[in-house]
């Protein structure tokens, strides 16, 4: 991974903000809708990005891997969704920019990683949940070209050492792939379909 501190940080700022972007467009009456992710509605997937990033800044400035799986879990979250999800991003932003950061290993519970790997989970969750978020609500479902290009030339590093993820024979937390030619798919879709999503 040779990419500058500076350019992995706007990585999560175009993840994060394209998810934001997303999130203050979403009609008051569909926080209960159904989303990609058959577990959720919007409201837990909301709630999820938002303890994504709590969690996140929590390991980050020394969190163990047994809070993270305690957060994990956390009953949806009620109020200002936008607000609330701006300022845990604003948190995990500054725990991300903190000397030393991106080099530091945290105890993530899937496999200790440094904090530039943690990064590059966050920014994989974020994108693919902007989809989500944008199929579930009929929003725009374009996805930054850049940043799932980034994504699919690292898809190795990001995952790597990461017993939970994609690339795993089973998972509790990801979907298989879906069946379909990844050839002539845009990189967009290639990246959805690796991440278990139907178009």
């Amino acid at each position: 991974m040779n990419d500058t501190v500076n350019t992995l940080l706007g990585y999560f700022d175009t993840a994060a903000g394209g998810f934001s972007d997303r999130l203050r467009s979403v009609p008051d009456t569909c926080w209960e809708k159904a989303t990609p992710c058959t577990e959720w509605n919007v409201r837990q997937l909301v709630s999820h990005m938002i303890q994504g990033s709590r969690i996140y800044t929590s390991l980050l400035r020394g969190g163990s891997s047994a809070e993270f799986m305690a957060n994990l879990e956390q009953e949806t979250l009620t109020g200002d969704l936008v607000t609330t999800y701006r300022d845990a991003v604003a948190e995990c932003r500054a725990a991300l920019h903190a000397v030393g950061a991106l080099d530091r290993i945290v105890d993530y519970p899937f496999g200790p990683v440094p904090g530039r790997q943690l990064l590059g989970l966050y920014v994989v969750d974020a994108i693919t949940h902007t989809w989500d978020l944008a199929r579930a609500v009929q929003l725009d479902e374009r996805l930054d070209p850049r940043t799932v290009r980034w994504i699919l030339d690292n898809f190795q590093w990001i995952y790597h050492g990461v017993s939970e993820s994609p690339l795993a024979d089973s998972s509790r937390y990801y979907g298989p792939p879906t069946d379909a030619s990844t050839t002539a798919a845009s990189e967009q879709e290639q990246l959805l379909r690796t991440m278990g999503r139907r178009m």
